[in-house]
Formats: C-alpha cells, sequence, structure tokens
C-alpha cells in the first residue's frame, strides 16, 4: 500500500503487516504519521504532546 505524507507529500510504501494505531515514519522528512485506516489507507501526523 502506498500513501502520501501529509507534511511533505512525498510518497510512502506502508509496511505488508501494517496496522491501525501503528507509528510509521515518513523516509523524506522524518515526520512520525499514526496509521489511522487500511482500506483505504489513511495516516495523520502524530502531534507532540506538550
Amino acid at each position: 500500500m502506498k500513501i502520501r505524507c501529509p507534511d511533505c507529500q512525498q510518497q510512502i510504501t506502508l509496511p505488508q503487516n501494517v496496522v491501525v494505531g501503528d507509528i510509521i515514519e515518513c523516509e523524506n522528512c522524518g515526520t512520525e504519521l499514526e496509521v489511522v485506516r487500511l482500506n483505504p489507507p489513511e495516516v495523520r501526523i502524530v502531534e507532540e504532546e506538550k
């Protein structure tokens, strides 16, 4: 599965065994992304807690 990073728009390939709730990192910009849905694939930027 491929998605676009919501931060830099770079295409990312999701790992084969990814599940909802997993945190992945954009290889281009380093933004942490949480998988929120698999079909269709959707991610959101992980906001750092202050």
